[in-house]
């Protein structure tokens, strides 16, 4: 008879490294987050600095696996690169992505000023290309949202991380029974169906960030507890964006993504031909005022990398805010 012991025993002596040079992780801890940590490691020859994301496989075999399989398959420039993962003693995954200097869109909205419409619409054109090639690989990455964004405020520059949740599906039938997700940017029909399409769910998402960067807050921001949220999907809240927030155009723009019947929202090849459109345009504008954040510490910036630390409810864990004013930390 096999025991828990030994089948994990055997998962560890079952992996294999997958494409890692060699790292010297550091005592410098990034972030942490419930279940994974973030530590600074350096490359032995080249000295290269990087982040080394630690999860515990003894529990967390499936999630590391996973985040693994889709990262070592992407390469785009608004995602983060994946360098390398590795499994160390005593049951650790390792997975080794790039050093990022800036922080999330989330902070900079937050601690800095929200966007204008014409950066609004570079972040959204960059977020549109990303959702697009992932879908193209038949890939959901099922928790879209400003926190899961790093933002260079010079470059105007997006890289989306986190793919802790992501989700692998036949494109041509891309339905999914998961529920994972931060409910304030998640779809309706995530909590309210037994199934949904992922990527419909992702349109929705984008709706919901480009209302975050436009107006420094989600529609939802008032609901503490999924029951909220889901009665107010339930009495299909009206979540127009303000007038005075954009122009017209954009604005309806943004309604097509927030449908709350999936099947009615804009795809995102239609979203992509529309935005194509518009890129000519706002290469030519001059920057409006760029909000260039001071240095931070890297312990911050790299903290970004992992999800918010583990939550005191349930509802703060998915996404759903406290009443606590303190900032929570990010984790992945």
């Amino acid at each position: 008879m096999t025991t828990v012991a030994q089948s994990q025993s055997q998962i560890i002596q079952n992996e294999t490294q997958i494409n890692a040079p060699k790292y010297e992780l550091k005592k410098l801890t990034l972030g942490k987050g419930t279940f994974s940590e973030v530590k600074l490691a350096i490359h032995s020859k080249t000295k290269q600095q990087v982040a080394a994301k630690i999860i515990d496989i003894l529990e967390w075999n499936k999630e590391f696996k996973n985040e693994v399989n889709i990262l070592q398959n992407l390469s785009h420039p608004n995602v983060i690169s994946f360098l390398g993962s590795e499994i160390r003693r005593g049951g650790r995954g390792v997975i080794y992505l790039e050093y990022l200097t800036y922080p999330t869109l989330s902070y900079h909205l937050k601690n800095y000023s929200t966007l204008s419409e014409e950066l609004a619409i570079k972040v959204l054109i960059q977020m549109v290309d990303t959702v697009h090639y992932l879908q193209s690989k038949g890939i959901s990455h099922h928790d879209l949202k400003p926190d899961n964004m790093i933002y260079d405020p010079e470059k105007q520059h997006i890289k989306l991380f986190d793919f802790g949740l992501a989700i692998s599906v036949n494109p041509e039938n891309p339905v999914s029974r998961s529920r994972s997700g931060s409910p304030l940017y998640m779809a309706p029909e995530i909590l309210l169906k037994d199934s949904h399409n992922v990527f419909q769910a992702d349109i929705w998402s984008i709706g919901i960030c480009l209302y975050e960067i436009l107006s420094g807050k989600t529609p939802f921001q008032n609901c503490e507890t999924k029951q909220e949220l889901e009665n107010e999907w339930r009495l299909r809240k009206d979540i127009s964006l303000p007038a005075f927030l954009c122009s017209t155009k954009l604005r309806i723009l943004y309604s097509q993504t927030i449908k709350y019947e999936p099947e009615r929202r804009i795809t995102i090849q239609e979203l992509k031909n529309i935005l194509s459109a518009k890129k000519s345009l706002i290469a030519s504008l001059s920057p409006t005022i760029v909000d260039k954040p001071k240095r931070i510490r890297s312990s911050s910036v790299q903290s970004a990398i992992i999800r918010k630390a583990k939550p005191k409810r349930n509802a703060k864990r998915s996404g759903i805010p406290s009443t606590s004013k303190k900032p929570s930390k990010h984790q992945q």
